[in-house]
């Protein structure tokens, strides 16, 4: 059985909608996996899969998929998870090039 994982992560927009070409930001990066190590390569792989470059996971956790999340937005992101494997929550403004 899979666990549900969550990374905070940066990356770089490439070819990401409603992105600037070269622009970083901060992320959230749900994913199912049998274990953490998984689940890290799985999130790495759907940033990658979603346009961004030079992607970096900052840290991660495992979360109880019984418990929803409070936030309607993180809710929706970690049951689209739950039903297709990931799901990224990108912050709207960009991390400036120093942070």
């Amino acid at each position: 059985m899979n666990n549900l994982f969550v990374f905070l992560a940066t990356a770089v927009a490439d070819q990401v909608d409603g992105r600037r070409p070269g622009a970083r930001h901060a992320m959230l990066v749900f994913v199912t996996a049998p274990d953490f190590e998984a689940g890290q390569r799985k999130a790495g792989g759907a940033m990658i899969g979603a346009g961004w470059m030079l992607a970096r996971l900052e840290k991660g956790k495992e979360l109880n998929s019984v418990d929803p999340q409070s936030d309607p937005v993180l809710a929706e992101a970690q049951a689209h998870a739950l039903d297709t494997g990931s799901a990224i929550v990108v912050y709207a403004d960009e991390l400036p090039p120093d942070a």
